[in-house]
């Protein structure tokens, strides 16, 4: 249910705002003027609140503050698909704010106690032609989540969880034989569409071919064009 619902003009006392990575690089010399001209509200909602629901019209910039959310996509059968957990301090569905037709093709749903801004649609124009290095961030977001979704696509239409893990080791490796997955089993799992124990199987079997070398996040790749014949 939802808790708490103010509205700000942001003051100096409100420069979390900055922690965003889509404000954290406006200048020193502009915060002060940035902060003057930015409106928001913030909302609180608890565990397991529906924060926004899939088809609604995306009218203002919703940036996390507190807390960590999911995004679900429900299809014609009433199944979830988990598109991706966001922590704070991030932006939620920022790339669809200034599309033609900007209802979200997603649900955003708070996993923990969570807190957010909204800043106006209008408002947020306003921003990025008053502030270019905010107007380079909002593109930059846009462009990454545009990836991140083409990138979401291609996992979708590999078959196999081998083959997805296939794929998804050797985009995260950048090219290394040795490096860290970013983000929990659990997590991949949840991205996959699979369960975390279907998941560490698989990953156990590539471990004991010789294919890759894992122990807990550090992942080292034995053999890159095993991998590769995988998808």
């Amino acid at each position: 249910m939802l808790s708490n619902v103010q509205t700000f003009q942001a003051n100096m006392n409100n420069s979390f705002i900055f922690r965003c990575p889509l404000c954290n690089s406006i200048p020193d010399s502009e915060k002060e003027s940035f902060l003057k001209e930015v409106h928001f509200t913030i909302k609180s909602y608890d565990k397991n609140e529906w924060i926004i629901s899939q088809g609604e019209e995306c009218t203002a910039l919703h940036i996390l503050i507190e807390g960590e959310v999911k995004t679900v996509m429900v299809d014609e059968k009433g199944d979830f698909m988990h598109i991706e957990s966001i922590k704070a301090p991030l932006p939620i569905a920022s790339g669809f704010l200034f599309a033609g037709n900007n209802k979200s093709p997603v649900s955003v749903i708070a996993k923990k106690e969570s807190k957010l801004i909204s800043i106006p649609k209008a408002n947020v124009f306003m921003l990025m032609k008053k502030h270019d290095t905010f107007m380079h961030a909002i593109l930059s977001s846009i462009s990454n989540k545009l990836q991140f979704l083409s990138e979401k696509v291609r996992l979708t239409s590999l078959k196999t969880i081998k083959a997805k893990i296939a794929y998804y080791l050797l985009i995260e490796s950048e090219g290394e034989s040795d490096f860290q997955l970013k983000t929990s089993k659990q997590e991949i799992a949840n991205l996959f569409g699979v369960s975390r124990q279907a998941l560490t199987n698989v990953m156990k079997q590539m471990h004991e071919d010789d294919i890759i070398y894992m122990e807990r996040r550090k992942i080292k790749i034995v053999n890159r064009q095993a991998l590769k014949i995988m998808f």
